[in-house]
C-alpha cells in the first residue's frame, strides 16, 4: 500500500493535520498521517509540551486530485500552496 500513496501537504502542526483528515475523510478520501517523530506527539498529549516535528499527509494516488480540489476550497488552501513549493 505504501506504494500506492502520494504526498499531499506536508505541516508541522499536528492539530492541523488531524482537521485536514477530517476533512478529507468526510469527503470520502482516505488519508495517512506520519510523523518524523511520533514520540513528539506523545509528549504533546501528556505533557502540553509541543516538540518539533514534520508531519506528511499522503492520500491514495487515485484520490490525490480530488484531494487536491478538497484542500483548495478550504481553508488550508495556503497551506497546499506552500507544501508544494517546498
Amino acid at each position: 500500500m505504501e506504494g500506492d500513496l502520494i504526498v499531499l501537504i506536508e505541516t508541522t502542526d499536528i492539530s492541523i493535520a488531524n482537521e485536514i483528515q477530517s476533512l478529507l475523510e468526510e469527503s470520502g478520501v482516505h488519508s495517512l498521517i506520519v510523523s518524523d517523530d511520533p514520540a513528539s506527539s506523545v509528549l504533546n498529549l501528556y505533557s502540553g509540551f509541543n516538540p518539533f516535528e514534520n508531519i506528511t499527509i499522503k492520500v491514495v494516488k487515485a484520490d490525490y486530485h480530488k484531494a487536491v480540489e478538497i484542500i483548495k476550497d478550504s481553508v488550508f488552501n495556503e497551506l497546499l500552496l506552500s507544501s508544494k513549493q517546498s
